[in-house]
């Protein structure tokens, strides 16, 4: 691959559902040219006929890409990066950026192989709550965490059927007896899906997960999609900590998030069930009572998206150590997959490996 200059960084972005937005967003950085899309459905690439489009990827790493973001369905993330790195582009990975322990170890192998830069695109560890609580724990208003919880739950039946014209809403599935399930109905366990859930706590933690615990509800709210409704985990973290765990999306549940962190001084609660209000109690601090106090938040005129593209790029461009390195990225998704397996093995406990040591 040419050395381009560093400031003019080529970017390629395959999966052009959410990717459009990451088009966007590399488009409004000076240091970035948008060189290539790619969608294995043409219809998507006809928004971009300014830019080389493609509908095979390996066709489309041979743009010479100095970065790959990979926004395609989850099963085939770490295939397509480990792709991206051998062809010389650095990666962003959206979640779930691996879907087995084995594809973790090929993917890291692949890194330290190319000696390029690969990062989970976990954009909630950029949310503004998430920035302002870490101040908070750095300041010691928490004290040590001993316990948190994280729930996300997404009503996603809408998008597990699919037919020529697209998805096919579950309401109506009679109507299209030809639809076929997606991968969100056949390759999407729920504690897959868990960097959003789980990404924040660790992050805020500074602690990794060492154990797992499984569970499952089993197919029972859309039984003829197959699809887990709701999974949970006790997870046992590094510095002795517990995480309890929920991730749900064929469930009768509106879209939520739900964050809690337990210290030996204080807690806080996030999410939509507190309203989106920060939450936050201190038993040294006066003005709390014995209540929780409504912190307000930090309002930024950038989305989370945005500044974690821009941090990534800037490492690139600057060669500084990522925001979340690839060791992290697997340790905000592997917890859940092996949560997953433990559920099937009716909730044997699961020893989580640090990558890292081995």
């Amino acid at each position: 691959m040419e050395e381009h200059i560093l400031s003019n960084l080529r970017i390629g972005v395959a999966g052009l559902g959410r990717g459009r937005q990451f088009v966007n967003i590399f488009r409004s950085l000076s240091s970035c040219i948008i060189t290539a899309v790619c969608d294995n459905n043409p219809e998507a690439l006809e928004p971009f006929s300014d830019l080389a489009a493609y509908t095979d990827y390996e066709e489309f790493l041979h743009e010479d890409l100095d970065v790959v973001a990979v926004i395609t369905p989850g099963p085939g993330h770490a295939e397509q990066s480990i792709k991206a790195l051998k062809s010389g582009a650095h990666v962003l990975c959206e979640t779930p950026n691996v879907y087995s322990l084995d594809e973790a170890r090929q993917v890291l192998s692949a890194v330290n192989d190319t000696g390029l830069k690969y990062m989970l695109a976990e954009n909630y560890l950029w949310d503004e709550w998430v920035l302002d609580v870490k101040q908070k724990i750095n300041d010691g208003c928490l004290g040590d965490i001993i316990y948190a919880e994280g729930d996300y739950t997404h009503d996603c039946r809408d998008l597990m059927l699919l037919d020529d014209n697209g998805y096919v809403p579950y309401s109506d599935r009679g109507k299209h007896p030809d639809a076929v399930k997606s991968w969100r109905a056949t390759g999407l366990p729920p504690l897959v899906y868990c960097s959003h859930t789980l990404g924040p706590l660790l992050f805020l933690m500074d602690d990794r997960a060492v154990s797992v615990t499984g569970f499952s509800t089993g197919s029972r709210t859309a039984p003829d999609l197959g699809a887990i409704d709701l999974e949970a985990a006790l997870i046992q973290t590094e510095n002795g900590a517990v995480i309890r765990m929920t991730n749900g999306f064929t469930v009768a549940h509106p879209m939520s998030t739900f964050y809690k962190l337990v210290g030996t001084k204080g807690s806080i609660q996030f999410g939509s069930i507190t309203g989106n209000k920060f939450l936050f109690y201190s038993d040294e601090d006066p003005s709390c009572g014995k209540t929780w106090q409504e912190i307000q938040l930090k309002n930024s005129n950038t989305t989370s998206t945005e500044q974690m593209i821009e941090e990534f790029v800037t490492c690139i461009i600057n060669k500084t150590p990522l925001p979340l390195d690839p060791f992290r990225s697997m340790e905000m998704v592997l917890p859940g997959i092996l949560g997953h397996e433990s559920a099937l093995q009716e909730g044997a406990k699961i020893n989580i490996p640090d990558l890292e040591k081995q």
